[in-house]
């Protein structure tokens, strides 16, 4: 009887064991195919990536967080995911603000991925540069909306004119802001045209005169020479309006006083006051970068180190002109004395 209650016993015991081992089996084969989706999950996640197909790579890495719920890579790139298909979605609803802030969130996550990583800081910078264009836009075409006496910026206006708002969606919220300066900058020239129109002919006689070939391609050559310069203090289309004959005689009376391009542009302004741009911030800024990049190309300056330097000081060195070699060297070494790491 002894012998069979051990033997009772021994088969129960092997039971157990058998039974506890398949359970082991059981739950090292669920574990291992876990681990297997996982990391399935995470590299079809980052291939998505490198085909920047942000959608498809935010539902890998959500798989993979389903598989490891408390993984902090998993995690990383999933937010990281995330705030890239964010800041784009703002951008594209005009939310430049709030697609900046995203995106600045987005690049401090820890554990990232370094490809995501790249993407968010490129990101970043043109999401900034972004929001730099739409508050400089703002700003420039609100002052110009207060302008009452028709003198407006042209190239404010044809920034306005020139906007491709299906690749720029980030403007999108100044759109009506554009169309009513445009509106309203249009209706102020048409009344312009019909004054001068009527002016024009009691004005003819004295204003146009009948100029040689010659003289004609040497107004047109002056026309030139001022707009260049002095970039962004005058105005081509007005100074395109001025008849040859005034640009002519203001020519030669400034050369016989031993004047520069300055100086007849100053002289034809005392007539035709238009000729000189209104500065705006918009205006400034252009002048200051023609600047840069003559220096740049012409004098192989550092163009990050040019671009640190206010745009006033940059004007102001080109302020003896802007229009020949001797003008660009004198500019240039302006320039260096207060920055010599421009070279």
């Amino acid at each position: 009887m002894k012998k069979l209650m051990r033997a009772v016993s021994l088969v129960g015991i092997f039971g157990l064991l058998v039974v506890g081992l398949v359970a082991c089996g059981n739950k090292k084969t669920t574990s291992s195919d876990s681990s297997s989706g996982y990391r399935n999950s995470i590299s079809k996640g980052l291939d998505a990536v490198a085909e920047n197909k942000m959608d498809k790579a935010l539902t890998y890495f959500d798989n993979a967080l389903t598989q490891k719920p408390k993984d902090t890579k998993a995690k990383a790139y999933r937010d990281q995911t995330q705030s890239y298909v964010d800041t784009n979605s703002q951008l594209k609803a005009g939310e430049v603000q709030k697609a900046v802030t995203t995106i600045t969130d987005g690049v401090k996550i820890k554990n990232g991925a370094k490809s995501l990583d790249t993407k968010l800081a490129k990101l970043k910078t043109s999401a900034k540069a972004d929001l730099a264009e739409y508050r400089q836009l703002d700003k420039d075409v609100t002052a110009q909306l207060k302008v009452t006496d028709g003198n407006y910026s042209s190239d404010v206006l044809n920034q306005c004119k020139n906007i491709d708002w299906n690749k720029k969606p980030y403007l999108s919220k100044l759109k009506s802001k554009v169309s009513k300066l445009l509106k309203q900058s249009n209706q102020e020239s048409s009344s312009s045209s019909s004054n001068s129109s009527e002016s024009s002919s009691v004005n003819s006689s004295s204003d146009t005169k009948t100029v040689s070939a010659a003289d004609k391609k040497e107004a047109e050559e002056m026309r030139q020479t001022i707009v260049q310069s002095e970039p962004g203090k005058w105005d081509s289309a007005a100074l395109a309006q001025v008849p040859d004959s005034v640009i002519v005689a203001a020519t030669k009376k400034s050369n016989d006083a031993g004047g520069d391009p300055g100086t007849t542009a100053n002289m034809i302004a005392e007539q035709y006051p238009n000729i000189k741009k209104k500065t705006s911030s918009a205006d400034t800024k252009a002048h200051a970068d023609q600047i840069r990049t003559v220096l740049v190309n012409n004098q192989d300056f550092s163009e990050a180190v040019l671009n640190d330097i206010p745009d006033s000081e940059v004007i102001a060195a080109a302020k003896g002109g802007f229009a020949t070699n001797s003008d660009i060297a004198r500019t240039a070494g302006t320039l260096l004395q207060n920055h010599p790491d421009l070279k």
